[in-house]
């Protein structure tokens, strides 16, 4: 049961930071949130038809997006057994580990991968998308350290 409480505080996290996303979609496109790029390289390498970033699938981006915040959702709580030790001697909050935890998703999956996207999915991740992409997934660790406190 605990970890289906995770994935429902992942699930809920990335509903809000989709939320967050969702007015620089419509300034920008989806150049405006790296993010959905990524999700949309992603979905894209299921199916043929679906190569190209000219016409992506929002539905199905936002769909695997929240997925992922799913599956975020209980990693954290899988990690936290093993980080919890560290924390009491910091004497840090879920909602700053949350935050930590969004952040270095956003490293590893986005920034650090960020051409090996862009290769395969024959589109520009933008330093904007990246800096939006950087403040959501704050924003969905935070709100992950929070549902978590909560749940």
């Amino acid at each position: 049961m605990d970890l289906f409480l995770a994935g429902a505080a992942g699930f809920l996290s990335a509903i809000i930071m989709t939320l967050i996303e969702y007015p620089f979609w419509r300034a920008w496109g989806i150049q405006g949130v790296s993010e959905w790029q990524v999700n949309w390289v992603m979905v894209s390498a299921l199916s043929k038809k679906w190569k190209t970033m000219k016409n992506p699938l929002i539905s199905w981006t936002i769909a695997s997006h929240i997925s992922h915040g799913v599956v975020a959702g209980i990693a954290f709580r899988l990690l936290l057994p093993f980080v919890i030790p560290f924390l009491r001697m910091a004497n840090a909050s879920l909602l700053l580990d949350g935050t930590i935890f969004g952040i270095a998703l956003w490293f590893l999956f986005t920034f650090l991968l960020r051409r090996v996207y862009e290769k395969s999915g024959q589109v520009q991740i933008t330093d904007r998308g990246l800096l939006i992409g950087l403040l959501s997934d704050a924003s969905f660790g935070f709100f992950l350290g929070l549902f978590v406190t909560i749940f």
